[in-house]
Order: C-alpha cells, then structure tokens, then sequence
C-alpha cells in the first residue's frame, strides 16, 4: 500500500530529528560523572567539627607519690632520777615547753640535811688531807697515811656530789624543747627512781615517714628537695634526711624520712600524709582531665590530629595528679590536641579543625 506524500516527509523529519539529537549527545558526553556544587557541600557538613589547640611539651619533674604519715622528730619518756614524793605539778600536758622548764617538783624530805652533812664531811676531810700533806713533808707521816687522807677526802667530796645531784633531781624538767604529751603524776604520787612520769614530743621539725617500693629506692637519695600534702590540703616543702639500707623483709619497701618544719607545733603525730619525691624530669603536657579518653582496649590515650586533619589517638602515661590538671607523656614534641568532640570521632577519621586561641585554650585547661 503507498502512502500519502505528505506522511511520509513527516516520518522522515521524526526520524533526522532523532539522529541529530543522538549524535549531539555524543558530543557532549564526558567520560566522568558531574557533581553538582551542592553535593559537595552536603558531604562537607558530614565532617565533624572538633575545636583543638597546638601545644608543646615541657620539662615536667617526675615525681613518685607515696603515702606515709607524719612523726614526731623526738619522742622521749622522762623518768624519775631519785625517789619521793610528788609535791606540785606545774605544766600540764598538752602544753608546749621549753628545755629546762619545771615539770613537777618531789618534796624536799632529808635531803638538804644530807646536804649540809656532806658539806661537813668534805670540809672535815680536807683537813685531815693538808695535815697529812704537812706531816709527810716532814716525814713524819708515811706517805701510806697521805694516800688514805686523800682518798677520804676524794669519797667524801663524792658524796657530797650525789647529795647535791639529789636536790637537783627533785625538780622534773623538760629534756628539750617540744610538748609535753602525756603525765602519768599528780601531787602526792610516789616515784621511784626509773619510774616514768611524762612524754615528750619534738614537731619541730615534723617528720613524713613512707615505705618505697624497691624498683623505686634507687632515686630516692638523702638530702632530695621533697614535699608532702597532709589531710587538711595542706603543702609542706622539706628534705628526705634518712633512707633506710635495709628494706622490709615482709613488704620489700624502704623506709624514707622527709623532714619539714612546722614552727607552730600545729601539724600532729600520725596523720595520713601523701609524699611527693621529685626523680627528675620528663617531656610533659598538663592537660584538662576531660580531654583524656579511653581506647576499645580501656588504654587511657590522647586523641590529636595529623597534618590532614585526620584523628590520632595516643596512649598516654599519668605522671602526675594535681589541682590545675593532669600531667601526661607520651604525646610528640608539638601536638594539635582535640579539646573538644573527641568523644564524637574515632582514629582515621577526617574531621573540620577549629582551631582554639591561646587564652581561650587556657580557659579551657583550667
């Protein structure tokens, strides 16, 4: 069947039409795909924003932290040198006193007649002694004679000594300067000699006494610049003036002595004490501890950025707890640090950096 003239130019537009259009998208095909801009801007709001801050690190002193207690430098038990009876007490305990100082007082009893006889035995004796003296000058004493003259004398001057000491012994006095602990007299007890009637105490200077461990003993050295943090929150500064030879033959520990002064009298025996012994430096970073993470295996780390921005996660060694901060190694020389969103990305990730001032990363630590 043919068909109509005009039907047929038609068909053949349609189809000349059809070639041209696929050959011009031929032309301008690329062989890789277009992105559109607002793509691009989509995967870049992907990226978390973390806010860091450059740091280097600094010279830290190591310090080993032990737990010891404080210690009276002297404690010494005063005890009765003669015998009597208490005739008044004159400090009470608690009381801070000074060397010498009158503790109590026994009662006189015989004492300053024994005194006075002895007194009159020595005067006596040297009398014998010089006419002896005279007599075998002239011969006519033996010199047998003259040795016994002055060995009466010599007794008799000994004598004279104890009676003497006797008084003084009557008044209890303070070995040094301290505090009186502790008294176990009142007036009208009966001591004897050796019989203990007080406690003293020296806190000044106040010991801080602890047990090092033995892989550690070898840094600890007497004379070492040391400090300790009492309960109250107190710091005291002093200087390690004992360590021990001999380690404990159940614990393995030494024992160390940190002398410190306390001119009140106001730090007591037997508080908890935390010493801080310094063993040299390290390459250190203080940090906020709320930038300190945990890795999957609980490694306590750091997390920073590369170059490319990309996270890094650090473990991290804990030198040092204090009130500004946590001291930590282990990181580079120089570290971009993440101070915050670092709970929101993992290592390898590519993150925005925002990156902090100075002032404002101090803010920040503190």
């Amino acid at each position: 069947m043919t068909l109509p003239k005009n039907k047929s130019i038609l068909i053949a537009l349609v189809i000349a039409a059809a070639i041209t259009l696929w050959l011009l998208s031929g032309i301008f095909k690329s062989d890789e795909p277009v992105v559109s801009q607002s793509v691009i801007s989509n995967q870049e709001q992907k990226l978390v924003k973390v806010l860091i801050a450059t740091k280097k690190a600094v010279e830290h002193a190591n310090v080993i932290t032990i737990y010891g207690q404080t210690d009276a430098n002297r404690t010494v038990e005063l005890k009765a040198q003669t015998s009597g009876q208490i005739k008044e007490v004159l400090i009470e305990k608690g009381s801070l006193v000074k060397k010498g100082d009158i503790i109590a007082r026994l009662k006189m009893d015989d004492r300053q007649r024994r005194l006075k006889s002895a007194q009159s035995s020595v005067r006596h004796r040297q009398l014998e002694f010089e006419a002896s003296r005279k007599l075998s000058q002239k011969s006519y004493r033996s010199q047998t004679k003259l040795a016994e003259a002055e060995s009466l004398l010599h007794a008799a001057k000994a004598e004279l000594k104890i009676a003497e000491l006797d008084i003084q012994h009557i008044a209890l006095r303070a070995p040094f300067d301290g505090k009186l602990e502790d008294k176990t007299i009142e007036v009208g007890n009966y001591v004897g000699v050796g019989d203990m009637v007080a406690k003293f105490i020296d806190l000044s200077p106040i010991i801080i006494t602890a047990e090092v461990p033995e892989n550690a003993i070898s840094t600890v050295k007497e004379g070492q610049i040391a400090s300790a943090v009492l309960t109250d929150g107190r710091t005291i500064d002093g200087i390690i003036r004992f360590v021990a030879s001999t380690s404990d033959k159940t614990t393995r520990t030494y024992r160390v002595e940190m002398e410190a002064e306390n001119p009140q009298h106001d730090i007591p025996v037997g508080q908890t004490a935390k010493l801080r012994l310094k063993v040299g430096t390290h390459a250190a970073y203080l940090l906020s501890p709320s930038i300190l993470t945990l890795s999957d295996q609980g490694v306590i780390g750091v997390k920073t950025l590369n170059e490319t921005d990309e996270v890094q996660f650090n473990p991290v060694q804990l030198l040092e707890d204090t009130q500004d901060g946590v001291w930590v190694s282990g990181l580079a020389q120089s570290a971009r640090i993440i101070l915050r969103g670092q709970e929101y990305v993992k290592a390898g990730q590519k993150v925005i950096a925002m990156e902090e001032d100075n002032d404002a990363t101090k803010a920040q630590d503190e």
